[in-house]
């Protein structure tokens, strides 16, 4: 497969925060990335690498970024457009924001034409026209826009007379979709591109890119799509960027596998350490003229086994809190309707939410779902019908908008509001510190200034703040929004166990199966009810997209609606027999020199040139590459195999 270009010793960090350390990136035409890693550890900053709008730290060897493809060219759609600069154009002119080029030669021919339009005669401006045209094709401006018009129809954005600063946020997705999928660039970086989008456009989005045969990196929380259109795994941690290959579904597996691994790996550790502490015990004279590289790595055991912990992924503990209360019916919707300015909204609405219900509310971008949860707080009356509500419910909603931050405060003085610990809604306290850990917030950034995090740590952190209430119905509206994939396990993990009512707004297909036991869809103005998470309503879902397509035929009209185990005691022990005392007395020299053997080729990979590689040094790459796992792989082995024989007695 092609190279399409390289990054080798990335390394940088931000004051005491470590963003990358000699990181390296090697990305392939063909390649389609799911780029994935907790908020703040480096996901956008990468991408400012690749688009050149971030130059790393100054390092030795330096920082590489070899573009090996002539025609190499970056594309990024961000995660919100920038429509201040652009207040002149309109929805089918948009793409050009992302052209400068283009961008230039527009504005100058609407000026030209401006002027041919009072003088149809002026054969200077008619030849000026001619020339415009001719460089808006040699620019594949044709080509762009007509594309760019395809998908703004595939995605249903109607209306284009609108100015684009007053489209929704799921519309302004849709321009960004049609943006990026109509690029010809070689490689598209793609940031959330699904936030705020309906699954009808997600599912749309999702098959475009399977039938691409481009070049990009999706930076998603949207574990559906990274499984789906996904052929490689790239998650950054502890500053590297670790590769894997294959779907993120895979990349799942991998991890549990790697978990059972870890546990492997630090017995073998602390066996290790056992062995050295051994040989460290021993006399100067036992020890002899043994290197002093020895010594040191006796010393460097400890820290490698505290790093191999660390790796284990976090469990944490959020504490959703409730008021206790043991009535099961909260909210009851009867034979209702609610209408707007003649237009109706919902008609033949009949439902109840209970103590322990945890709902998921679907439909398409416009349908009423945020309609729905003003009524069932009480905020929109009913034009027909009757609600009974629980007396004095207690309803807390956790909106996209999410409630503002002192950007000046850290999240101590916060969380805390001046205080040490945290008042929970159930009346409990808890250390701010502590809390806020449950929130994988480090140490460090406990006591930093909130404008100082990333976005996605704003994020959470909002998140700590509004789940230390209490309340009879909990309504998350799109909570997964900008929350990176470990925060979302959290919160789909303590959701799944929470025992008050819980209602979600979401597109996140996955973080819906894993916390509803029942889902609404809201369908030609009424609530269709469903036992199960996403998957049970997605064949339904099917159907409809169907009977719309059949209707468009046949109508020409489109509807929208590790415990490591103690020694055995030298009693219990085996003995050992002839052969194994014989290998007793060599295995210490073998795993001496393997060891020698993995620190020389590691020393080779992280000095290769990547600077000019020819199909032969990235060949021989791959061979040194190849033969380190097999040498890395020996020395485990051994060391397997001296675990064993120190096991039995001599």
């Amino acid at each position: 497969m092609t190279i399409l270009c390289n990054l080798q010793n990335i390394n940088l960090a931000f004051g005491q925060k470590v963003i990358f350390e000699d990181a390296k990136l090697s990305i392939s035409m063909g390649d389609k990335i799911g780029l994935i890693g907790l908020n703040g550890h480096g996901k956008s900053t990468l991408f400012n690498i690749l688009s050149n709008k971030v130059n790393p730290d100054i390092s030795k060897p330096p920082f590489i970024f070899d573009k090996n493809n002539e025609n190499f060219h970056l594309f990024y759609i961000p995660q919100e457009l920038e429509i201040n600069d652009f207040a002149d154009l309109d929805i089918p002119n948009f793409y050009l924001s992302f052209y400068p080029t283009l961008y230039k030669i527009h504005k100058e021919l609407a000026e030209v034409q401006a002027v041919l339009a009072e003088d149809y005669s002026n054969e200077k401006m008619m030849n000026r026209q001619q020339d415009l045209m001719d460089q808006f094709e040699a620019n594949q401006g044709w080509d762009i826009e007509n594309s760019y018009l395809n998908y703004l129809a595939l995605f249903e954005l109607d209306h284009k007379d609108r100015p684009v600063a007053k489209l929704s946020g799921g519309e302004q997705r849709k321009i960004a979709l049609s943006v990026g999928l109509s690029s010809k660039a070689t490689l598209v970086l793609w940031d959330e591109p699904t936030n705020h989008l309906d699954v009808e456009t997600i599912e749309k989005f999702e098959d475009e890119l399977n039938s691409s045969s481009a070049t990009y990196m999706i930076i998603s929380h949207d574990r559906y799509l990274l499984n789906h259109v996904t052929n490689r795994i790239v998650h950054i941690e502890r500053g590297n960027i670790n590769s894997y290959s294959g779907t993120y579904l895979d990349y799942l597996e991998y991890l549990e596998e790697r978990e059972k691994e870890l546990a492997k790996n630090l017995d073998k550790l602390q066996n290790k350490h056992r062995r050295e502490l051994a040989w460290m015990r021993q006399g100067v004279k036992a020890r002899g003229t043994r290197s002093k590289k020895r010594v040191d790595g006796y010393n460097n055991i400890k820290s490698d086994i505290s790093d191999l912990k660390a790796r284990a992924r976090r469990v944490t503990e959020l504490n959703l809190t409730h008021t206790g209360r043991k009535s099961k019916e909260l909210i009851q919707i009867k034979e209702a309707s609610f209408s707007y300015k003649n237009d109706v909204i919902f008609s033949h609405l009949n439902f109840s939410i209970y103590k322990k219900d945890k709902i998921a509310l679907i439909g398409p971008n416009g349908a009423g779902k945020t309609t729905l949860i003003n009524i069932l707080k009480g905020d929109l009356p009913l034009s027909t019908g009757t609600r009974k509500a629980l007396d004095q419910l207690k309803v807390i909603t956790f909106d996209q908008k999410r409630e503002s931050l002192d950007m000046n405060k850290t999240p101590f003085d916060i969380a805390g509001d001046g205080q040490d610990f945290v008042h929970l809604g159930d009346g409990t306290t808890k250390h701010v510190i502590s809390y806020l850990e449950d929130f994988l917030f480090t140490r460090d950034q406990i006591n930093r200034p909130v404008y100082t995090l990333s976005g996605g740590e704003k994020n959470r952190l909002q998140l700590a703040m509004f789940m230390r209430q209490s309340a009879d119905l909990w309504i998350f509206d799109e909570p997964t929004n900008d929350l990176d994939i470990e925060t979302i396990e959290i919160l789909e993990n303590e959701l799944s166990n929470y025992n008050a009512a819980v209602l979600i707004i979401g597109h996140d297909r996955a973080f819906l199966d894993n916390t509803c036991k029942t889902t609404w869809l809201v369908h030609n103005k009424e609530i269709e009810v469903f036992e199960g998470g996403y998957s049970q309503v997605a064949p339904y879902l099917q159907a409809i997209e169907l009977e719309k397509k059949m209707a468009k035929k046949t109508q020409d009209s489109t509807p929208k609606n590790v415990e490591v185990q103690p020694e055995v005691a030298s009693s219990d022990k085996v003995k050992m027999s002839y052969n194994e005392k014989k290998r007793w007395k060599t295995i210490e020299n073998d795993i001496a020199k393997q060891e020698a053997e993995v620190e020389n080729l590691k020393t080779q990979l992280a000095s290769f040139d990547f600077t000019t590689p020819t199909a032969e040094q990235t060949q021989e790459y791959e061979k040194m590459n190849a033969q380190f796992l097999k040498s890395e792989k020996k020395l485990s082995k051994f060391y397997e195999e001296w675990e064993d024989l120190s096991g039995k007695e001599i």
